[in-house]
């Protein structure tokens, strides 16, 4: 048996995501969920006609990236010819993500990481990786956490004002104001800021523990919010909720083994926390299966043992026979590569939705670890990219920079 059959057997193959059909459903989720009449969340970030020219010199600010596993602070300012200055970086474990926090807990070891900025710098740009219901003010409330951060009592809480309340307690000091945003909007503003080129649109686009895009829709199509004026938003689509791709029993498997299995069905099935435990739940399977010839001995992975695997490296599972070896080399490929098949149609269909002149390239800003690092996921990735938005007639440039959160970040407290 090959792997593409036995894949194919548990709809896990590259050939069971319809290509046309994933984007019709989710083009309608799109618009049901600007419609505020279900489908995805769509989240409005109430930042508007983001541009180059409104960056301003000399304004320091203290800037946070909460991702899925990393905490980021530092402090930053754009310098006279509007390159970003990113000081006093420090990395350290994402709140929440190692252990149970209170909300108390929670605010306040983020308020601890970023103590020995406070005296630098007052106003702050939070990028947070999670989902939040925006309000104008560019604050808004914690609506669920992902990849497996657990701080049940911040559900509902102001992301911002909590935030400046735990570090008014540290050292006494009111008036500082905050700017929240989602790290695929940071990513996209990011790559806005450090564009040299024109692009007849963004895309911010990360591929990391979990996966999300955001993208620039008129205002008019924004039906959900009334009163909006005239122009373009950013808007954070969580798709990683998008439950419209086919679902095999290993994409199952894992969902159903973490804290809200039925919630953020895309990500679960790409992301890089949950991809190697769909490729052990496939060799499990398999061996299961008895598709094995000889012995083998299968232990636990991460994803970067995948990567060494599939470029000829070492793998903690041992198998007797090479051809055992290769079949389980192939259902790695297959899965990375079905994985970014799956992305490349959200990253199209959300090119096909805001490109408004076929005679410049989308920019497709792309951040995370995942997508740098996975032995595999770009070149498939930009194979099926280039294949769909061929068919439209649309072209595209992957962007990236050095610390694109932390500038969008940055560039996101111009609105302060």
């Amino acid at each position: 048996m090959t792997a593409e059959t036995f894949l194919k057997g548990y709809k896990q193959s590259p050939d069971d995501i319809d290509t046309d059909e994933s984007i019709k459903t989710f083009h309608d989720k799109m618009a049901r969920g600007l419609q505020g009449n279900g489908g995805m969340p769509m989240i409005p970030t109430y930042i508007m006609n983001a541009d180059r020219s409104k960056i301003v010199s000399g304004r320091k600010r203290i800037i946070i990236d909460a991702g899925g596993t990393n905490f980021r602070s530092a402090t930053g300012y754009f310098d006279a010819d509007g390159n970003a200055v990113i000081e006093n970086l420090q990395k350290t474990v994402m709140p929440a993500s190692d252990c149970v926090l209170t909300k108390q807990q929670f605010y306040e070891r983020i308020a601890r990481n970023i103590e020995r900025l406070l005296p630098l710098a007052d106003d702050i740009g939070f990028c947070f990786s999670y989902q939040v219901n925006m309000r104008p003010d560019i604050d808004g409330t914690v609506v669920m956490f992902s990849k497996e951060v657990r701080a049940p009592e911040v559900i509902g809480t102001e992301v911002g004002a909590e935030t400046l309340a735990a570090c008014r307690a540290i050292d006494g000091k009111s008036g500082r104001k905050i700017a929240v945003l989602n790290d695929t909007v940071a990513t996209l503003l990011g790559g806005m800021a450090c564009s040299k080129q024109q692009y007849s649109a963004y895309l911010g686009y990360i591929y990391g523990t979990g996966t999300n895009v955001c993208y620039i829709e008129d205002t008019a199509n924004i039906a959900k919010v009334q009163g909006l004026p005239a122009g373009k938003m950013l808007i954070n689509t969580e798709c990683g909720n998008f439950d419209g791709f086919v679902r095999g029993k290993f994409d199952r498997a894992v969902s159903d083994r973490t804290a809200v299995p039925d919630k953020q069905l895309f990500e679960k099935a790409t992301g890089g926390k949950y991809l190697a435990e769909i490729i052990a739940e496939a060799l499990r399977t398999a061996l299961d299966d008895g598709v094995f010839g000889g012995d083998v001995h299968l232990q636990p992975f991460a994803l970067k043992n995948v990567s060494e695997f599939v470029t000829g490296g070492g793998f903690p599972c041992t198998f007797e026979c090479e051809s055992d070896r290769l079949f389980a080399m192939d259902v790695c490929n297959l899965l990375v590569e079905r994985a970014a098949k799956m992305g490349a149609i959200v990253n199209a269909a959300l090119a096909i939705a805001s490109c408004r002149d076929k005679s410049l390239p989308v920019a497709i800003v792309a951040e995370g670890t995942t997508f740098n690092k996975l032995a595999g996921y770009r070149g498939a990735f930009e194979k099926y990219l280039t294949q769909i938005l061929g068919d439209y007639g649309i072209t595209y440039a992957i962007v990236q920079g050095e610390d694109l959160n932390l500038v969008g970040t940055l560039m996101a407290t111009t609105v302060l």
